[in-house]
């Protein structure tokens, strides 16, 4: 299994991922979609940045209920750690100690770039325990 980046000709495959998977994303633009396929060319895990040119926000990590809990969503993070010196997301508080694992900090909705909290605010109202992560590279946790 090989981390890929998606081509408009995975689109639909992509979105048909997440659909099957009960999460709604799409990418658009200037969007990066990293995806892993098993030996049958099935995505069994994929993750979006977004904003690329301005402020790299990581969403829509997901994985195939049936390939969880085997470091896929940990390769997935890494690759776009290599590819973004600074990273943005939102996780569930759940998730805290996987991003911290990562170099992620924890930090507070006021230190969000400002172009991303609309987003939190829109996502917060549907996810209360949403917490702000963020990658520096070279700065470890």
């Amino acid at each position: 299994m090989q981390i890929q980046l998606a081509t408009k000709a995975d689109k639909s495959v992509i979105k048909r991922f997440y659909k099957n998977n009960r999460y709604s994303a799409s990418f658009m633009g200037e969007d990066q979609c990293f995806y892993i396929s098993n030996n049958d060319a099935e995505i069994i895990a994929c993750v979006i940045v977004s904003y690329t040119t301005t402020t790299p926000f990581l969403h829509a990590l997901v994985v195939k209920q049936d390939q969880q809990k085997i470091g896929l969503a940990r390769q997935l993070v890494i690759k776009c750690q290599q590819q973004y010196n600074d990273i943005t997301c939102f996780a569930d508080s759940d998730l805290t100690e996987f991003y911290q694992k990562l170099g992620f900090a924890l930090i507070n909705v006021a230190e969000l770039p400002v172009n991303l909290q609309p987003r939190f605010q829109a996502y917060n109202q549907n996810n209360l325990n949403l917490q702000c992560f963020q990658y520096r590279s070279g700065i470890r946790n």
